[in-house]
Parts: structure tokens; sequence; C-alpha cells
């Protein structure tokens, strides 16, 4: 049996949280692994058999564990670390008691499952993924590198979504994973490609329809948080001649901002919430184009290898990202056009030309 221990993991059907784990978990299944899935959650999932869920659902389904634990409000931060040091100790628990069980372990995200996974059962084969927000963690505790060599000597296999986070983890350790003991390569997160594949035009049609109206529709998707740079999308389209409308699909705590800065600026914004991964598809269907315009943060932290960038590739988008975290490592890649992070004016141009717009 394989146990797979992650922070999110779908809830319910079509649920977008932690699709590429339950991808992984399918892969396993079809190579004929019995697998249990441990995972943060609540009382009320509706969950298939095999899951296991340990309380946390508060912090790794909202608008994200990096920006909860960066919470600039006093109570509100410290409230967000006592979620997330109940669930590591809930999941410790769990693992000293039951880990026994399993003849090898994967985990998604270092922190806290893929150390949790290392300290409660480390005579096990460990397979850890690394997706970005989790390394970024790491590198914010004060021991952070310590607990990286640590790691790696027992001896696991690292896989990291892009190259960019194996170079920050080699940084951060002062060594290559392979100079401390562990093995690594590169493997960006899976996903269903039965969802995310090229629509026909009837289906095409059919999306905009559903959607309404001529005008050319700008999506994207994601958690309404800053490290997104969703701020700057609306600018840039403030910035074209013919504004086309604007849709972004998800939650967080950036939704009134952003409504608000919509208003302001004249730009048709939608804010549908959080799409099922058959909802999202059938948005990107009707879209125009795709817009990723995420930042590297003050802080440091960039995104590792957004999935939604790859599965709106895989539908057929042009897509216009910004050239911040992994995504630059997707330079070339066929309907990508990717631009300077944060450069208001090269997204609007990038946005015009692709909606034909010149500029």
């Amino acid at each position: 049996m394989i146990g797979v221990v992650t922070t999110s993991y779908p809830r319910f059907s079509g649920d977008g949280a932690g699709v590429f784990v339950r991808e992984r978990v399918r892969a396993l299944q079809a190579e004929g692994k019995t697998v249990e899935v441990v995972a943060a959650g609540g009382g009320d999932c509706r969950d298939e058999e095999g899951i296991t869920r340990i309380p946390g659902r508060g912090l790794f389904y909202a608008g994200g564990a990096p920006e909860a634990l960066e919470e600039a409000g006093l109570l509100s931060g410290l409230a967000a670390w006592a979620r997330a040091l109940g669930f590591s100790a809930g999941l410790l628990e769990y693992l000293a008691r039951q880990g026994w069980r399993w003849d090898a372990v994967e985990s998604h995200w270092l922190l806290p499952c893929g150390i949790a996974a290392c300290v409660a059962v480390p005579g096990l084969p460990h397979r850890a993924h690394v997706h970005g927000g989790d390394l970024y963690l790491l590198e914010r505790l004060p021991c952070g590198d310590s607990v990286a060599r640590v790691f790696c000597r027992s001896h696991p296999d690292v896989v990291f979504a892009s190259a960019s986070l194996r170079d920050r983890f080699r940084a951060l350790a002062g060594a290559s994973p392979e100079d401390l003991g562990a093995r690594s390569w590169i493997e960006p997160a899976p996903f269903d490609r039965t969802i995310f594949c090229r629509p026909s035009e009837e289906e095409r049609r059919q999306a905009r329809c559903a959607l309404g109206g001529d005008r050319p529709l700008v999506l994207a998707a994601g958690r309404l948080v800053s490290i997104k740079g969703y701020d700057r999308l609306l600018l840039a389209v403030a910035r074209l001649p013919a504004r086309p409308v604007v849709i972004i699909a998800g939650e967080g705590p950036d939704r009134a901002r952003l409504a608000r800065q919509a208003r302001a600026a004249g730009v048709d914004l939608r804010l549908p919430g959080a799409l099922d991964q058959p909802a999202l598809a059938r948005h990107m269907a009707a879209a125009t184009l795709f817009v990723h315009p995420c930042r590297t943060l003050r802080s440091g932290r960039s995104e590792g290898m957004p999935l939604v960038v790859r599965e709106a590739l895989a539908r057929g988008l042009p897509v216009v990202a910004s050239a911040s975290g992994g995504l630059a490592e997707l330079d070339g890649a066929d309907g990508l056009v990717l631009v300077p992070a944060d450069d208001t004016g090269a997204l609007a141009g990038a946005i015009a030309r692709a909606l034909g717009n010149g500029g």
C-alpha cells in the first residue's frame, strides 16, 4: 500500500483543490497499487473510500496557506499558525500510528507533509513533491536550511514542479539534493487530459452562447491573492481602446478589492467564484484569451509551475503570462506569450495583439 500525504485534495466531484495529487493517485492505482490518501479536510467532506481527513480545511482550501501565515493582523496571523500547527500535529500522530501499514509514502508539499513523513515514517521509501509555496515556507523558517539538509539525508526521491524550484532548494540547502543523499528530478504536476483537451468548434460555440455576448472574453483563474497579479490584468485591460470582458474564476481575500478596482477603471469584470474542473474547461472553450499575470512578491516568493496555464494551453487557448517563477521555463510553448512580470505596458500590448487590437 502507498500512503499519499497532502494538504489539499478534491473534496467533491470537480473540485479543483489538489487535483494534481488526485491525478498522481490515479496513476498509482493504474499501476495496480493500493493507495490511502491522508489530507486536510473537515467533517462535511464527501469522500471516496481510502481517504482520511485531518482537520485543517480552513487553512488549505481558502486563500492559501502562505498568504494566511503571512497575515498582517496579529490575531488572524496567530490563528492561521495555530491551525497549521494543529494540522501538523494531527498528521504526525496519524502517520506514527498508521503509517506502519504502508510499503512506501508519497508527500505533496514539503511543509508540512514531506517533513512529517520524514519524521513519522523514516524507514519507508519516500517520494516528495515540491510545488512552490511549500519551499517558500521552508525558506522562511529560521532553521530552514538545516531542515532541508536533514530531509535530504533521509534519502527521499524529490520531485520538483520546475527547475527554478530545484535551483532555489539547492541555494537553501547549500548543496544539490544528490550531494546530500537524495535523488531529484523535474516533473510538472499532472492534470486531467480528458477534461482539458482541445474542444470541437461546436463545443466552443455552445460555451460562448452559454456565457452570452459577442465581445472578446479574457479569462484568468486562480486564488484571488496578490501573487496572481490580477490587479495588473485590470490595469492592462483599462489601457485598451476596445475593452474585452474579463472573467477571473476563483475565490480569495482580494475579491472585493478587485471588484472596486474594475468599477473605478470601467472594466467589465465578472467574478463567478471558484469553478469546478468541468466548468473551468467550459469557460476556457468560450474564452478568446487566457491571462496569468503572476508576480514575484517582495518577500521573494513566486509560483512554481501554475497548473492552470498548462491546462489552458492543452485546451488550445492562447495564453499571455508573466515570465515569473517556473513559467519562464515554458518559453517557446505553442500558443504562449511571456511578458516581464509587473510590466503593465507589456502586458497590455500582448493582450491587445492577441485580441487583434494592435498595440
